[in-house]
C-alpha cells in the first residue's frame, strides 16, 4: 500500500512538472545600485578659474517596466555625496564645501536579448538637483539628460547582475550663477552643458 501512494505521488508530480505552464517573463526590475561618478567642472566667469567636484562613489535605485518587445521604461534616481574644489593654484581656493547631486530621470531601455544575457542602451531625460553644504547656500535643480548602455546576466529567472556606464549632461543655459546665499553667489560660471560620468553595478530582481 506504501509502494502504491508512493507511485501514485511520483506520477502527480511529474504530470504537473509537464503540464505546468511556462515561468512568465518578468513585467518589472527593481535594481538598487552602487558606482562611481566623475566629472562636473565649472569654469568661474569672474576669475577664470577652474572649480571642480570630487569624483567619488554614488548609489540608488531603478525602477524598470515592461513595455513592447524588448523595450522598457525606466525611473532612475542616484545620490552622490562629494566636494567641491578649486584646481591646484587657481585663485578660487579657499571655495571648499561639500555638495550632494541627485538625478532624477525617466526614460527606458531597448536591447536585444539572449536567455540570460541582455545587453541594452538607455537614455532619460529629469532633473539634477544640487544641494550644498555651505552655511546659508542655495540649492540648485536643473534640466538634464542621460546616455548610456549595459548589460544584465541573469543568473535564474528572477536574479541578474546589472552593469550600465552612462553620461549626465546639465543644461545651465548659457551659464550663470550657482551656490549662492542671498544675492552673493560663489560661482558665475560659462557654458551650457556640466557633464558627469557614472558607471554602475547592481543586483537586478525580477518579477
Amino acid at each position: 500500500m506504501k509502494a502504491k501512494i508512493q507511485y501514485v505521488t511520483a506520477a502527480w508530480l511529474i504530470f504537473g512538472v509537464v503540464v505546468a505552464p511556462p515561468v512568465r517573463a518578468a513585467d518589472f526590475e527593481i535594481t538598487p545600485f552602487a558606482g562611481y561618478t566623475a566629472g562636473g567642472y565649472f569654469t568661474d566667469d569672474a576669475t577664470g578659474a577652474s572649480i571642480r567636484l570630487d569624483a567619488t562613489a554614488n548609489y540608488g535605485i531603478m525602477l524598470d517596466m515592461k513595455d513592447i518587445g524588448d523595450s522598457w521604461f525606466e525611473f532612475y534616481y542616484s545620490r552622490q555625496q562629494t566636494r567641491l574644489k578649486a584646481n591646484p593654484g587657481s585663485s578660487a581656493g579657499s571655495r571648499q564645501f561639500d555638495v550632494d547631486v541627485e538625478y532624477f530621470h525617466l526614460g527606458g531601455t531597448y536591447g536585444t536579448s539572449t536567455e540570460r544575457l541582455k545587453p541594452f542602451i538607455v537614455g532619460t531625460i529629469g532633473a539634477t538637483y544640487m544641494d550644498p553644504k555651505g552655511p546659508g547656500l542655495d540649492s540648485e535643480t536643473k534640466f538634464s539628460l542621460s546616455l548610456g548602455g549595459g548589460v544584465k546576466l541573469f543568473l535564474t529567472d528572477r536574479l541578474g547582475i546589472r552593469l550600465d556606464a552612462r553620461w549626465f549632461g546639465t543644461f545651465v543655459g548659457g551659464g550663470g550663477t550657482v551656490f549662492c546665499s542671498g544675492s552673493s553667489c560663489l560661482i558665475n560660471f560659462q557654458g551650457d552643458l556640466w557633464s558627469q560620468g557614472v558607471a554602475n553595478a547592481g543586483v537586478v530582481v525580477a518579477f
